[in-house]
Protein backbone atom coordinates (compact mmCIF):
# COMPACT_ATOMS: atom_id res chain seq x y z
CA UNK A 1 0.00 0.00 0.00
CA UNK A 2 1.35 3.41 -0.90
CA UNK A 3 0.64 6.68 0.87
CA UNK A 4 2.05 10.09 0.08
CA UNK A 5 2.89 12.41 2.94
CA UNK A 6 2.90 16.19 2.62
CA UNK A 7 4.48 18.64 5.04
CA UNK A 8 4.20 22.39 5.42
CA UNK A 9 7.85 22.71 6.50
CA UNK A 10 11.16 22.10 4.73
CA UNK A 11 14.70 23.02 5.62
CA UNK A 12 15.59 23.57 1.94
CA UNK A 13 15.77 27.21 0.90
CA UNK A 14 14.35 26.62 -2.59
CA UNK A 15 11.26 24.98 -1.13
CA UNK A 16 10.69 27.89 1.22
CA UNK A 17 10.87 30.35 -1.68
CA UNK A 18 8.98 28.58 -4.49
CA UNK A 19 6.45 26.42 -2.64
CA UNK A 20 3.56 28.23 -1.04
CA UNK A 21 1.43 26.11 1.28
CA UNK A 22 2.97 22.63 1.17
CA UNK A 23 6.74 22.53 1.02
CA UNK A 24 7.70 18.84 1.06
CA UNK A 25 6.35 15.45 0.02
CA UNK A 26 7.49 11.89 0.61
CA UNK A 27 6.17 8.47 -0.44
CA UNK A 28 5.32 6.02 2.34
CA UNK A 29 5.22 2.27 1.64
CA UNK A 30 3.18 0.33 4.20
CA UNK A 31 3.72 -3.38 4.76
CA UNK A 32 1.60 -4.96 7.53
CA UNK A 33 2.66 -3.27 10.82
CA UNK A 34 5.62 -1.25 9.61
CA UNK A 35 6.02 1.56 7.14
CA UNK A 36 8.98 3.06 5.32
CA UNK A 37 9.17 6.75 4.48
CA UNK A 38 11.44 7.45 1.51
CA UNK A 39 12.86 10.85 2.46
CA UNK A 40 14.44 12.82 -0.40
CA UNK A 41 17.67 14.48 0.75
CA UNK A 42 19.47 15.37 -2.49
CA UNK A 43 20.15 13.89 -5.93
CA UNK A 44 20.64 10.10 -5.60
CA UNK A 45 20.41 10.37 -1.79
CA UNK A 46 17.20 8.89 -0.42
CA UNK A 47 16.92 7.98 3.25
CA UNK A 48 14.66 5.12 4.30
CA UNK A 49 12.99 5.86 7.62
CA UNK A 50 11.16 2.98 9.30
CA UNK A 51 8.12 3.98 11.33
CA UNK A 52 5.18 2.24 12.97
CA UNK A 53 1.49 2.93 12.52
CA UNK A 54 1.29 4.94 15.74
CA UNK A 55 3.93 7.31 14.37
CA UNK A 56 1.47 8.47 11.70
CA UNK A 57 -0.60 10.18 14.40
CA UNK A 58 2.49 11.90 15.76
CA UNK A 59 3.45 13.15 12.30
CA UNK A 60 -0.10 14.37 11.67
CA UNK A 61 0.05 16.42 14.87
CA UNK A 62 3.20 18.08 13.52
CA UNK A 63 1.56 19.16 10.26
CA UNK A 64 1.92 16.15 7.96
CA UNK A 65 -0.99 15.16 5.69
CA UNK A 66 -1.18 11.59 4.36
CA UNK A 67 -3.15 10.62 1.26
CA UNK A 68 -3.58 7.09 -0.01
CA UNK A 69 -2.46 6.55 -3.60
CA UNK A 70 -5.42 4.73 -5.14
CA UNK A 71 -3.75 3.26 -8.21
CA UNK A 72 -3.00 -0.45 -8.13
CA UNK A 73 0.54 0.03 -9.37
CA UNK A 74 3.25 -1.37 -7.16
CA UNK A 75 5.56 1.18 -5.65
CA UNK A 76 8.89 1.25 -7.41
CA UNK A 77 11.27 1.14 -4.47
CA UNK A 78 14.37 1.81 -6.52
CA UNK A 79 16.05 4.79 -4.88
CA UNK A 80 18.49 5.52 -7.73
CA UNK A 81 16.56 8.10 -9.70
CA UNK A 82 18.08 11.23 -11.14
CA UNK A 83 15.54 13.50 -9.50
CA UNK A 84 16.22 17.06 -8.43
CA UNK A 85 13.21 17.52 -6.11
CA UNK A 86 11.07 15.55 -3.72
CA UNK A 87 8.12 15.97 -6.09
CA UNK A 88 9.98 14.38 -8.99
CA UNK A 89 10.99 11.47 -6.76
CA UNK A 90 7.45 10.94 -5.50
CA UNK A 91 6.07 11.08 -9.05
CA UNK A 92 8.58 8.40 -10.14
CA UNK A 93 7.61 6.12 -7.26
CA UNK A 94 3.91 6.51 -8.05
CA UNK A 95 4.29 6.27 -11.82
CA UNK A 96 2.88 9.75 -12.51
CA UNK A 97 4.09 11.24 -15.79
CA UNK A 98 2.34 14.61 -15.74
CA UNK A 99 4.96 17.28 -16.47
CA UNK A 100 2.77 20.11 -15.12
CA UNK A 101 3.22 18.89 -11.55
CA UNK A 102 6.27 20.67 -10.12
CA UNK A 103 5.34 21.62 -6.54
CA UNK A 104 4.00 19.62 -3.60
CA UNK A 105 0.73 21.59 -3.73
CA UNK A 106 0.21 20.69 -7.39
CA UNK A 107 0.88 17.02 -6.58
CA UNK A 108 -1.51 17.21 -3.64
CA UNK A 109 -4.29 18.64 -5.83
CA UNK A 110 -3.64 16.06 -8.57
CA UNK A 111 -3.88 13.15 -6.13
CA UNK A 112 -7.06 14.50 -4.51
CA UNK A 113 -8.72 14.71 -7.94
CA UNK A 114 -7.89 11.10 -8.81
Amino acid sequence: MLYIGFSDYSYKIHARIFCKKLKHCAPVVIDKDTAIIYQFVRINKIEKIRIKKRDFHILEKHGWIFIKWRKNTKAQTNTRYNCFTCVQFTKKMCGIKNIKIQTPLALFNYIRQK
